[in-house]
Order: C-alpha cells, then sequence, then structure tokens
C-alpha cells in the first residue's frame, strides 16, 4: 500500500455560496466506550467547546450538541428566505443530526454539509448533535462548524438526469471491480468463496504468492544450491480463486523467499541473491499452476518498488548502463544512486521473472511497475515517488531486451476521481513514446484501490463506498481501467475500526462489497447520460438478452457533500421492457449499511413499481454518500 498521503482539493468541490462560523453555544457531553443514543437533554457536566479547540485522540465515542439559531447574515448577506447549511467537521468522523434527525456521516478528510432550512427565518432555533467518533487515525480539533448560504440550485431544484435506450454504446466489461489481497486471506471456506461469487468479481489480484515457496534443508550453507519447494500456501491461493471462486488470478510476484534474499530484510522486500534461481521459481510456478488445472494468465512483477519496497543487493551496483537507461527514460540527469541500484534490480527481477514465466506459459502476461500512487514525480504532486522514472524506465527497458509489457500497473487510494482519471492518462502519454511496448499494453491495471491506505472510519461504511462508486463512473469506466482491484477482501471479526475489508466475519457485507455487486451486475451496452455535474454522476447499460436496463446514480462529492434531488428520465424505452416493472436498491447511511444496522447489511431494495408507457420517470432524493441502482426488467423477469 502506498505510503504518503496528500489530500487533492478541486475548485468545483467548494461551490459554496458564503460561510460563517456558527459561534454559539457548543457542549462536548461525557464520553462512552461505544455508540449510543441521540441524548435527549446536556446534562450538568458536559463541557463548553468553541470550533478550533482540540478534541481527545482517545478511542472514545462523544456527543458534540450546538444550541444555534440561524443567523440574519453570513458574511454580509442576508439569509432571509435563502438555503442556509451548516458545515461540519470535528475529531475523527462522526455522524450528524438536525433537530433529532439522522442526516450524514462524515470523517475529518470528508466533512459533511446539512441544509438547515430551505428558506432561512432569521432567529429559528437550531440543535445539531453530532456524535463524534473515537479516534482510528486521526482529527485532534473541532475544526469546523460554519453556517453556510447554498446555491438553490444544488439545494433545492432537481437535477435532471436523462438516460437514451435507443443509442446503446460499447459493451460493459465482464467485470468492473475485481479484489486485491496481501498476505493471504482470512479463510479460504467454500462458504467465503459463495459470497465473493454473489458480488460478481472476475479477478483476484494476489500478492506474497512466493513467500513460503522456496526454502533450504535443515543444515544446508546458504550460499548452496540446495532447494525445498513447498507449494501448500500457493496451492491453496490459486485453488481459491480458480476453483471455488471461479475467477481470474493476477499474482503479484512478491515478496521475497528469505532463503533467497539477497540482502537481509525482515520485511521481505530484499532482491534475490540469484536472478537465475528468481527465474526458475517463476518458472516453476507458472507450470505448477498449469498441471494442477489451475492457470495463472497474468503476473505482476513486484510491488510498490518507486518506494523502496525492493532492497537492491551487493550486485545491484547502479552500473553506468542503466543509470544511462533511466536518467534517459526520466529525460533527467543527476540522479541519486540508490535509486539507480534500485532500478536496476527491478529491471533484472522483471526480466528473470518475464523469462521464467513464458518459458512456462508463453501466453502469460507480463506487466508493471506496480507503482505506489500514478506514473509522476514528487515534484508533480507531492504524493507520488519516481513514478515517471520506474515507469518510463520500464518500458525502456522492456524495449532494450525485447521483454513483455502487456499491462500497466499502480496503486491508489484517498485521491479523487480526477486524479485517478489523470494517472492513467499520464501513462497512456509514457506510452506514446515507446511505440512498440504501446501496441503490446492491452490492460490498465489499478492493483490496489480503496478509500484509504490506512485504518479509516469511511471504510465501515457508506462514506467509503460512495468514494468508490464515484472512481469508477468518473474514473475507471471512461478511461478505460479495465482491471481495478479493490484492497482488500476480509476481515475475520466484527470490529468496527476502519479496516480496509469488504466483507467482516462470517461474510456480513460492508457497504463497499454491495456498491461493487451493483457494478459487476451490469451488462450488455452502455447507454449516452446527460445532466450530472460535479456532485452526482450516473452510468448506465441495456442488455437485450437479459432484458435489463439498469441505472447505477452516485452523490458523493470529497467534501461537503450535501443531499440532492434529482429527476431520472429514459426516453425510447426498449420494447422487451413492455409491461415491465422497475426496482430501486439504495447504499446510503441508513440502507444495505452494516455500520448503521447489522442486521441490514445486504443490499436493500428501496423502491420499486410498475412501467408505464415508453418513457421512464423517476423522482428521487439521494442522501449524502449515496449509490443507487434503478433496474428496469421485462415482465415476469426476477
Amino acid at each position: 500500500m502506498s505510503s504518503v498521503r496528500a489530500p487533492m482539493v478541486r475548485a468545483a468541490w467548494m461551490c459554496l455560496l458564503v460561510a460563517a462560523p456558527a459561534m454559539a453555544e457548543w457542549k462536548v457531553l461525557p464520553p462512552t466506550g461505544e455508540r449510543s443514543g441521540l441524548p435527549q437533554s446536556i446534562p450538568g457536566d458536559a463541557q463548553t467547546i468553541r470550533p478550533g479547540d482540540s478534541w481527545p485522540q482517545d478511542n472514545q465515542f462523544r456527543w458534540l450538541i450546538g444550541e444555534l439559531k440561524i443567523p440574519a447574515e453570513i458574511d454580509n448577506q442576508s439569509t432571509a428566505g435563502k438555503p442556509v447549511g451548516i458545515r461540519i467537521n470535528c475529531g475523527d468522523g462522526g455522524e450528524v443530526f438536525l433537530n433529532g434527525r439522522f442526516q450524514s456521516r462524515y470523517d475529518n478528510d470528508h466533512p459533511a454539509l446539512v441544509l438547515v432550512a430551505e428558506k432561512a427565518v432569521p432567529g429559528t432555533p437550531v440543535r445539531i448533535e453530532v456524535q463524534v467518533y473515537g479516534k482510528v487515525q486521526g482529527g485532534d480539533k473541532f475544526d469546523e462548524a460554519a453556517w453556510t448560504i447554498l446555491e438553490p440550485k444544488r439545494a433545492l431544484q432537481r437535477l435532471s438526469i436523462s438516460v437514451n435506450a435507443a443509442k446503446p454504446l460499447e459493451p460493459v466489461p465482464d467485470g468492473i471491480i475485481g479484489l486485491s489481497q496481501g498476505g493471504g486471506l482470512a479463510d479460504y471456506e467454500d462458504s467465503t468463496a459463495a459470497k465473493l461469487k454473489e458480488g460478481g468479481f472476475k479477478w483476484f489480484r494476489m500478492d506474497n504468492i512466493f513467500t513460503n515457496v522456496l526454502k533450504k534443508p535443515e543444515g544446508a550453507s546458504p550460499s548452496s544450491n540446495e532447494w525445498v519447494w513447498d507449494w501448500t500456501d500457493f496451492d491453496k491461493r490459486t485453488d481459491f480463486i480458480v476453483k471455488k471462486l471461479g475467477a481470474e488470478p493476477i499474482f503479484a510476484v512478491s515478496y521475497m523467499p528469505h532463503a533467497l534474499d539477497a540482502v537481509d530484510n525482515p520485511d521481505r522486500q530484499s532482491a534475490p541473491r540469484d536472478y537465475g534461481v528468481w527465474e526458475e521459481l517463476c518458472y516453476r510456478a507458472a507450470a505448477r499452476a498449469i498441471e494442477r488445472g489451475v492457470r495463472v494468465p497474468s503476473w505482476e512483477v513486484w510491488n510498490e518498488v518507486n518506494t523502496g519496497w525492493l532492497k537492491p543487493g551487493p550486485n545491484d551496483t547502479g552500473t553506468p548502463e542503466f543509470r544511462r537507461l533511466y536518467e534517459a527514460a526520466l529525460g533527467k540527469t543527476g540522479v541519486d544512486q540508490e535509486t539507480v541500484r534500485r532500478f536496476e534490480a527491478y529491471a533484472k527481477l522483471y526480466r528473470a521473472t518475464a523469462r521464467g514465466v513464458r518459458r512456462a506459459d508463453p501466453d502469460a502476461k507480463v506487466g508493471g511497475p506496480a507503482l505506489a500512487s500514478g506514473p509522476f514525480e514528487s515534484s508533480d504532486y507531492g504524493f507520488c515517488a519516481n513514478g515517471r522514472g520506474f515507469a518510463r524506465g520500464l518500458m525502456a527497458w522492456c524495449v532494450q531486451e525485447k521483454l513483455p509489457l502487456d499491462f500497466v500497473s499502480w496503486h491508489e487510494y484517498f485521491h479523487p476521481a480526477d486524479i485517478i482519471a489523470g494517472q492513467a492518462d499520464e501513462f497512456r502519454k509514457h506510452l506514446d513514446d515507446y511505440p512498440q511496448v504501446k501496441k503490446t499494453v492491452k490492460s490498465f491495471v489499478l492493483s490496489e484501490w480503496s478509500e484509504a491506505w490506512w485504518p479509516n472510519r469511511p471504510q465501515d461504511h457508506e462514506v467509503g463506498s460512495a468514494y468508490c462508486a464515484d472512481c469508477v463512473i468518473r474514473a475507471f469506466i471512461p478511461k478505460k481501467i479495465d482491471r481495478p482491484c479493490f484492497f482488500y477482501v476480509k476481515q475475520n471479526d466484527m470490529g468496527f475500526r476502519g479496516d480496509w475489508s469488504m466483507i467482516m466475519q462470517d461474510n456480513v457485507p460492508k457497504p463497499t462489497f454491495n456498491m461493487a455487486k451493483i457494478f459487476n451486475g451490469l451488462s450488455g451496452r452502455w447507454l449516452p447520460v446527460d445532466g450530472t455535474d460535479d456532485e452526482v454522476c450516473a452510468v448506465a447499460a441495456w442488455d437485450a438478452q437479459t432484458r435489463r436496463l439498469a441505472v447505477v446514480v452516485v452523490n458523493f462529492r470529497y467534501r461537503h457533500n450535501l443531499r440532492r434531488h434529482v429527476r431520472l428520465t429514459i426516453d425510447s424505452l426498449p420494447r422487451e421492457l413492455a409491461g415491465g416493472k422497475y426496482v430501486q436498491w439504495t447504499i446510503d447511511g441508513t440502507h444495505s449499511n452494516v455500520w448503521h444496522d447489522r442486521n441490514r447489511a445486504e443490499l436493500e431494495r428501496t423502491g420499486g413499481g410498475a412501467l408505464e408507457g415508453a418513457k421512464f420517470v423517476l423522482d428521487a432524493t439521494l442522501e449524502a454518500n449515496s449509490v443507487t441502482l434503478v433496474e428496469l426488467r421485462g415482465a415476469n423477469d426476477e
């Protein structure tokens, strides 16, 4: 996972007109160990707090309550008759209530925005209740409580989204979201495979696949060429993915078996001390998978080498040849020697991997460089490191050595969809400079991706789900990132601690699983969608064979997301839908959400009705951080 974090802010996110601090009476109630019900009154031992004050850094839950009045003016503008909201950010995250009614969840990177009044009456009393969650990753202040005059178009009016069912476009991919896992699964049970099948996952990327394969015989010299091959863990992984799940493996050839370390490294990030033995390891692994009927079609070389997760050996000296190659690819001289040494180690590792795998399986796909974040340098974006050098260096190396580059790969967490889209664009620009490999690259693999690379509250609830859905619609589909891999699969308990997993103990789904299930269920051909904006996005597909027209609408903004009114119109309904029905499914703060209600964790139906005529119109209110699926089905179709 990436080790650099920096929030990016788009001007489009900030479509609030004016704001002013809500400097009334705020109280903090005594802490509790778990979430608690909405307090009916403020106890006498509650403490006064003001925006900007520090917030406790423990794992306790606290209610923050403000007794406010709508101000007459905000930044010298009258509030009378205008839509007025309040922005909230406090601690590590939490959930906001308005006069006792739930509004939305937030975390300190995705603060909340609540519409307080559609037509404000100055002086009206308002009670804001915020249950602030205990610390998981950060948030040490009562950062924000600000009154805001909102744009009427955004706060009050319906956003008109139209789908043209008469003009089908290119085919929908067979699967849109895949899986990624490091260090092995929580379990390899049939029930887990069945749950993942339900989610429609068609590919599964795993690293740490060689960690336990290669060992030294007891008493053997470290320098000897004697080896013990133990395929137990490798076989278990391939059997689960191919036989139980029926998915395509993408195996990342990391990390190094200790017996093959070139340098002592307990984190298994060492380069091999013998690249010939590494090549033989890759050959045997690919051959074994074929022989056992669980072929691995795609092999990714290593993991986040650009940030230092490969330690060069004593023979990886950073020779003048590799310096010239790297600096020519980078377009810059004076690169530090350690970076050149790491590039040399990676280049040799890639060559040995490709030769070994292709010797066993000439049709196997090989790719990389599995960057931590995009193909940029830190001078481009502070959260990137050596991305351009390793991306272009790998392309140049593949040209020079006549090696396959069947896909390019990288990891991204946390950053918004436009950043990920820009990373795909940048890879394509680099490939334009290496036409020999450009024609061989068939896939863009985002081999690790999720809301955060650290434990983070949104990964337990709807905010993380909406973030991921926004990435799918705004980046993956338009930029043809065809192998995004959600990191990771399963935790083996029911603890809410911001764990990355999409399913919990006993295969209870989190909102991210339900989100992936929605997208992986799309089929047929894409349909044109118009009328979305920078907060609400949508995608639609029509499958004539199954007589199913599906529209997915996502309401998400990186900061200060607001509930929105929409009108969905589908013109020229296919005749196959005559006499049919529609069904609506929702993931939001109170639906399909294990964090809200463990008994309502599965994808939840929230509406439906009969189809009438050749046009479909649906008026709906999308809660903040929500994913909505509207399915139109033919008569008698389930």
